[in-house]
């Protein structure tokens, strides 16, 4: 096998201008930067029904195109079972994938411990480089990015947007909210007048890390999750709780349900969900969708990332198939097929974008404006999700004791930011 190697160390200190890294080296194998012969490369996802279809599709495009590279794509069949599977292979190394799509609270430990690969030297390599790194989203290009490395690129990105009932809109006169007190307003305007719930959140971490973000605190190890503004998060939607013009998704799972039953009027979630509940109100009634109601709203969804375990012919590969599922146009056609958000501005403006048949299409970059990214750190993950399980005892109890239920979340976020 002819490959073109270079030290990543010495590429490294050549790129940063001798800048020392002031720790480990996270990835001493030589860089190939040729491939002349096959490699098998495998990925993990859980992506499933359409949207593993258009994966694939994309996949043997990228084979088609790259005949020394075979990628296998191994379903874990949920993101559960997914991050499960990945955080019990830190342990042996060697039985990790060449590749994964991840949550980046998930890889915390990992990066720590040197087992995702840094793409930076790959990046700013002359034979590999990235085609215009800086196109990417700055939101999804900062959640990757840490103390001048880069760990991984975006994949299926997304955002919360306002889902509401059209028609019953038109009827009431109503215009799509801006912010949360509109959004409290025609909640209780569509409750009035119609009988039905105003309003929800689909995802009660995201609406509390979202409030925070708007009231200008940072959801991190540094937040007294007691203090007034995390109060007030939790009083906006109790109150409309108790009378009746919000709910939350609860045994539902999803608000989509309640929405295409017409026993609620609007609600905040994913534009990733379009395709579902298109499905559910199967033309009911117009769908109206709108930006989230309010200045910062959160960037979701997964990013993929390489492991240091593979050999340098695999992370070459891995790097070359990342790159070709970020392209400008393969972004449009993922982002037509599935929903999510392009990575890239260019494809956020092109007019084949534009000219998609998905309702948030035409919202989607007024939506991306004030994406912000959840703060990543040792214990994030936990913290995020346990904020959703406070919310919820606060939420769904009859007589609930808010400042007591915050101090025993502080109590229990102790243990977990240390």
């Amino acid at each position: 096998m002819k490959l073109k190697k270079l030290s990543v160390l010495a590429l490294s200190l050549a790129l940063m201008a001798g800048c020392s890294n002031g720790g480990k080296s996270e990835n001493k194998k030589e860089m190939v930067t040729e491939i002349k012969e096959p490699v098998e490369i495998t990925c993990w996802h859980a992506m499933n029904g359409d949207l593993e279809k258009s994966l694939q599709d994309l996949t043997n495009k990228f084979m088609e195109e790259n005949k020394n590279i075979t990628v296998t794509l191994q379903n874990q069949s949920s993101y559960n079972d997914l991050q499960q599977k990945v955080t019990a292979t830190f342990s042996s190394p060697k039985d990790l994938p060449t590749l994964t799509q991840a949550y980046p609270d998930w890889m915390v430990n990992a990066i720590q411990d040197d087992l995702i690969v840094d793409l930076k030297p790959y990046i700013n390599n002359e034979t590999l480089k990235f085609d215009n790194y800086d196109d990417i989203l700055p939101s999804f290009r900062e959640e990757n990015e840490k103390d001048g490395k880069i760990y991984g690129l975006p994949f299926n990105k997304s955002t919360e947007v306002l889902w509401y009932n059209k028609n019953l809109f038109n009827e009431l006169n109503l215009q799509p909210p801006k912010t949360y007190e509109e959004f409290k307003t025609i909640a209780q305007t569509i409750k009035n007048k119609k009988g039905i719930v105003g309003g929800g959140f689909d995802s009660l971490n995201n609406y509390y890390v979202t409030f925070l973000k708007n009231e200008g605190a940072n959801f991190d190890n540094n937040f007294d999750v007691t203090s007034d503004k995390s109060v007030k998060a939790v009083n906006y939607y109790l109150d409309g709780v108790k009378n009746g013009y919000f709910r939350i998704a609860g045994t539902d799972n999803f608000l989509s349900g309640p929405f295409a039953s017409e026993m609620l009027g609007m609600y905040v979630g994913s534009n990733a969900g379009e395709s579902f509940i298109k499905q559910s109100v199967n033309n009911k009634f117009e769908i109206g969708v709108a930006p989230y109601p309010s200045k910062y709203s959160m960037q979701q969804g997964t990013n993929l990332y390489i492991f240091s375990s593979a050999t340098s012919e695999q992370q070459t590969a891995a790097y070359e198939y990342l790159k070709f599922l970020t392209t400008t146009d393969n972004q449009i056609t993922w982002a037509k097929e599935t929903g999510y958000i392009p990575d890239r501005q260019s494809s956020l403006e092109s007019e084949e974008y534009k000219k998609s048949t998905n309702l948030t299409t035409p919202i989607i970059e007024e939506a991306t404006k004030g994406l912000f990214t959840k703060p990543v750190m040792p214990g994030s993950d936990s913290a995020y999700r346990e904020s959703a399980t406070v919310l919820e005892s606060i939420l769904t109890d009859k007589n609930p004791y808010v400042k007591a239920k915050l101090e025993q979340y502080k109590n229990t976020l102790m243990g977990i930011w240390e």
